[in-house]
């Protein structure tokens, strides 16, 4: 025992611990030289078969899977093909769709112009100022200025007499024939405004017509036949002032014809009053 703690005690003082100290740097310079290698390492082969296997397995147990899938892919791709050409040639055959798209082209160009041109047509005839300006106030199309057509009007076919200057029954029948008159001529001011409006859904509906898609036409046919619906109302509108034209007439006659009676009586009564 004593002889080890000699053995140990010259180890650690003078040339003993110099030895020591190399040895451990010889040691880890070693060390580090040389790693020791991971146990990672060891396994890359084992985890390399066990990736190889789940793969096998994947695929051995799909397999047949996919191929039915694929199969039944294809047979659902058929069916919608052999639907899109029953509807491409049979429903709505696109090269007639083309001939009809390009018909409704024609007939646009040909026409509208010609439509346009009629439509804007300058029929006014009056020379005077005040019935060139009564004039185109009852073409303009418009139901917004009807209180400068009253004053147009009264200006170019004059006010109603003053009841001192006229027979009451006369005063009473020209102002009849005067609202008569107006009335029917801002019922035209109107449907002139209605024209123009339908004039504009026609052409829209031509514009959509000539780029319209499969399966569309119906919505352009009911916007055409609510369009042609209107337009009969305003042709009804018309021919019921028309009407009550016509009945003022009558009746405007025959207020002449009881003037006139009146007029008899009374020239009967003043000769008898006279021979007296």
């Amino acid at each position: 025992m004593q002889l080890l703690k000699r053995i140990i005690s010259s180890c650690l003082v003078g040339k003993g611990r110099s030895t020591i100290a190399i040895f451990l740097a010889i040691f880890i310079a070693c060390g580090l030289i040389a790693p020791p290698s991971a146990i990672a390492q060891f396994g890359l082969v084992a985890v390399t078969a066990a990736a190889s296997a789940v793969v096998s397995l994947i695929t051995i147990t799909i397999a047949a899977l996919l191929g039915t899938a694929n199969g039944q892919l294809s047979a659902i791709n058929g069916s919608t093909q052999a639907l899109a050409d029953l509807w491409q040639n049979v429903v709505y055959p696109i090269n007639l769709i083309n001939r009809a798209l390009a018909m409704v082209n024609q007939l646009v160009a040909q026409f509208r112009g010609l439509l346009a041109a009629i439509d804007n047509v300058n029929v006014r005839s009056a020379t005077l100022p005040d019935p060139i300006s009564l004039e185109a106030i009852m073409r303009n199309g418009s139901v917004s200025d009807f209180a400068q057509f009253d004053q147009a009007f009264r200006r170019t076919f004059q006010p109603l007499p003053r009841a001192s200057d006229i027979d009451p029954v006369d005063r009473q029948r020209v102002n009849m024939s005067d609202a008569l008159a107006m009335d029917t001529l801002k019922v035209l001011k109107a449907s002139d405004q209605v024209v123009q409006q339908t004039v504009k859904v026609s052409q829209m509906i031509e514009d959509e017509a000539a780029q319209a898609s499969p399966g569309s036409a119906a919505y352009l046919t009911g916007v055409g036949i609510i369009a042609a619906v209107e337009n009969q109302a305003t042709m009804q509108r018309m021919l019921a002032a028309e009407l009550r034209e016509e009945a003022a007439i009558l009746a405007h006659t025959n207020a002449i014809r009881k003037r006139q009676a009146d007029m008899a009586s009374q020239f009967r009564q003043d000769t008898t009053n006279l021979f007296k």
